[in-house]
């Protein structure tokens, strides 16, 4: 089975806000409203072989975003992509992963009165080692972050409640949090969609719950048919996920990781084995010249 391995360069050059610099370089203005209010959306697109994947979907999800925001789109998506193409070459990169953020723009008087440019962000996601299979998660209440889940459909730079469920976890040997509803509803990770398979049967969260519209989300359930899975969307109860055959996670960032949590009995993880190759394949069919 295949691992996703992105890279990041110790100081990659990046783009910031029409020019280009060393990161160590790059500044952001004060009166930012991303810095000020954490006012701004952004994007993780995964680059293989050097290629972006998906890119359109990415600035489809993210206009969407902007236009409830109220933030006006900086650029045409064409010239959007060319600048995220520029950045992968200048960086002489092949497998990586590109962050876009765009914020509300420098801010003039009362932010509520602001009507000027928004202003761009592109560089490149930090990495992290690859852990081991599975990785552990574990299941959290939302009502604890609620500021993580007010509006998670959107992709908001305004993550502290986020990282703190992250950090909660961490310190009990977990990698990702779970998201569980006053109802008892399994939602999303904190910056990761979930996933289980019961007999022949894909299981995640529907988009109805407020979850991320991830695009590695769709790839799953694009790929779900060929494997002999079918596809069900209806709500999965926590207490239900303990009988579950098997878990994973998956996110632009990662992939596709395999999961257990205590109480879990453990899986040999065939299926989401073979959908991860089934996703890698995909994406290398996709970015080939």
């Amino acid at each position: 089975m295949t691992q996703r391995k992105p890279v990041t360069p110790s100081n990659p050059v990046v783009y910031a806000n029409g020019r280009w610099v060393k990161q160590a370089e790059a500044t952001v203005p004060f009166m930012d409203s991303g810095f000020w209010y954490g006012d701004g959306l952004f994007e993780t697109l995964l680059v293989s072989r050097g290629r972006l994947f998906r890119p359109h979907k990415h600035l489809e999800r993210m206009l969407e975003g902007l236009h409830t925001l109220d933030i006006r789109f900086p650029l045409p998506e064409e010239e959007l992509i060319a600048l995220m193409d520029e950045l992968v070459a200048r960086n002489g990169l092949q497998e990586t992963t590109v962050r876009l953020m765009v914020t509300r723009g420098t801010l003039a008087g009362a932010p509520s009165d602001y009507k000027g440019a928004a202003n761009l962000y592109i560089g490149l996601r930090y990495t992290q080692p690859q852990p081991e299979f599975p990785v552990r998660v574990a299941f959290v209440n939302e009502a604890d972050y609620p500021v993580a889940r007010r509006h998670p459909a959107i992709k908001s730079m305004t993550y502290l409640w986020n990282m703190l469920a992250i950090r909660d976890v961490a310190r009990q040997g977990a990698f990702e949090p779970v998201f569980v509803n006053r109802d008892g509803l399994i939602t999303e990770c904190a910056v990761r969609n979930i996933f289980f398979i019961q007999g022949n049967t894909l299981r995640t969260p529907d988009l109805t719950l407020g979850i991320l519209p991830g695009v590695t989300r769709d790839l799953i359930l694009e790929l779900a048919p060929s494997l002999g899975l079918e596809v069900d969307t209806a709500p999965i109860d926590r207490a239900a996920a303990d009988a579950m055959d098997e878990a994973f996670i998956a996110s632009t960032g990662i992939g596709i990781y395999p999961v257990a949590w205590d109480g879990y009995r453990h899986s040999d993880y065939a299926t989401t084995h073979a959908l991860r190759e089934a996703a890698e394949a995909q994406v290398l069919a996709e970015v080939a010249p």
